[in-house]
């Protein structure tokens, strides 16, 4: 059995730090992409959660025309310019609503039209909670008439 010289020894020594440095980075890199994944499926999981669930997405009642309040449009300084929803400048006399919540201004037929479809702020994506319209009362219950 020959003897190993210092050439040898310093090449196997070489050899095994370049192997150690391409483990590691290898593990590194597997790591960062086993994170990546993890990550990647956490953000479209709570993506698709929101987009399914019914919370954003549930109209309000049908009688939305009732439920807004009306206003004429009164330039002010605070006053927007033009509605959100179709861009059209304000002029005076429009018939716009408020939302109530984030007091954000549309014309009326616009708001009505998107709140039809979902029940959130064009411009701030708040939840629209409009009043509720009276019910009519029950007739024939019972317990109702009761004192």
């Amino acid at each position: 059995m020959a003897a190993m010289d210092w050439d040898d020894l310093g090449d196997w020594i070489t050899w095994g730090v370049l192997v150690f440095l391409f483990l590691a980075t290898l593990l590194t890199a597997l790591m960062f992409l086993a994170f990546l994944i993890s990550h990647a499926i956490t953000f479209f999981h709570f993506r698709r959660g929101r987009r399914s669930s019914n919370a954003g997405n549930k109209p309000p009642p049908p009688s939305i025309d009732e439920l807004l309040e009306s206003m004429a449009y009164k330039e002010l300084p605070t006053a927007p310019d033009s509605c959100a929803i179709c861009v059209a400048p304000y002029k005076s006399g429009d018939t716009c609503s408020v939302l109530p919540g984030c007091a954000h201004m549309f014309h009326k037929p616009c708001v009505a039209s998107w709140l039809g479809k979902k029940n959130t702020c064009p411009l701030c994506r708040a939840t629209v909670i409009l009043p509720a319209a009276a019910a009519p009362r029950q007739q024939g219950n019972a317990a109702d008439d009761m004192v």
